[in-house]
């Protein structure tokens, strides 16, 4: 990969923050020929087009870019590839609508993905240094970067592994991964132990070891009472009565009037009301679990959960 530093600042600049879907005259213009595909490592370049062709054209037929697009030129990609490391492998996830990136290289892992809020990159920073998140890597405005967490899921742990001292480790680490994190004023927001098909945000090691991965809609509470629209929006999106209400609503208007009362009741809650709910969805996550994996292991988990969050 052959580019001056002005090119890369120049490249960086139309691929971060994620620019919108490029307009349909601009998708014709990149195809290479009247009727041919569009080459699929080229759209994340398109605002390139129009002022810096000559650039445009040598990413279409970089070899390096045909493999990796955007991501050759992320700070944790291009360093290595500059200095003669492997290519990494990419693959993606379908989780986070398919746009979470993973680059696998012989030694590790590494992942890319685009912010779900503006304040996503703070709180996986703090999530990152206190190890109950995947450590931050640099990275790109408007993406995070961050290391690959090994593991499985909860529901998908093998039987053989859940005796009543592992779950009471899992049980033990998950508790106190949500205490360390509301002590820092930050509410997860999210599934932990398991949803309806047995997934959740909770990866877990061989040795019980834990760490939460997504923090895209949690909310930093350093503000309270005061929120902003989005992020009453992340709290009430994980609320039954949010998703039966925006079936329901005929207008956007209807929508946002539901925020703004919403966002009056939020103010009015303490940070402990606030927090409280991440203690709901541990309790009906381990709920779920046991559908898939037997009530056995239920006990063990919330005793030792319970323990490790009073501390």
């Amino acid at each position: 990969m052959d580019y001056t530093p002005q090119e890369i600042a120049v490249i960086r600049r139309a691929i971060a923050p994620p620019p919108p879907k490029p307009p349909e005259e601009v998708i014709e213009a990149m195809r290479p020929s009247v009727g041919a595909p569009v080459p699929e490592h080229m759209p994340p370049f398109w605002k390139l087009s129009d002022l810096e062709m000559p650039l445009f054209m040598r990413l279409t037929a970089d070899p390096v870019v045909k493999v990796l697009s955007r991501y050759a030129f992320f700070p944790e990609v291009y360093g290595p590839l500059q200095s003669g490391q492997e290519l990494p492998f990419l693959e993606f996830s379908g989780r986070a609508r398919g746009m979470v990136a993973i680059l696998r290289y012989q030694d590790r892992s590494i992942v890319i993905k685009p912010w779900q809020n503006s304040r996503e990159d703070q709180i996986s920073s703090i999530a990152g240094e206190m190890e109950v998140g995947p450590r931050q890597l640099e990275s790109l405005p408007g993406y995070l970067t961050e290391e690959f967490v090994p593991g499985m899921f909860f529901t998908d742990l093998p039987e053989k592994a859940l005796t009543d001292d592992f779950l009471n480790t899992v049980g033990s680490n998950v508790g106190t991964i949500i205490r360390r994190l509301h002590q820092r004023d930050i509410y997860y927001n999210d599934v932990t132990f398991s949803d309806p098909r047995g997934r959740s945000h909770l990866i877990v090691e061989r040795d019980g070891s834990c760490k939460l991965i997504d923090f895209g809609i949690s909310i930093l509470l350093d503000r309270h009472p005061a929120f902003n629209r989005e992020e009453v929006h992340n709290f009430v999106r994980t609320l039954p009565m949010y998703r039966i209400f925006r079936g329901m609503a005929e207008e956007e208007s209807q929508m946002e009037q539901f925020l703004e009362d919403y966002s009056n009741k939020l103010g009015i809650s303490s940070k402990q009301e606030i927090m409280s709910r991440d203690l709901a969805f541990a309790r009906e996550g381990l709920n779920m679990a046991a559908r898939r994996m037997g009530d056995r292991i239920m006990e063990p988990v919330k005793e030792a959960f319970v323990h490790a969050y009073m501390g």
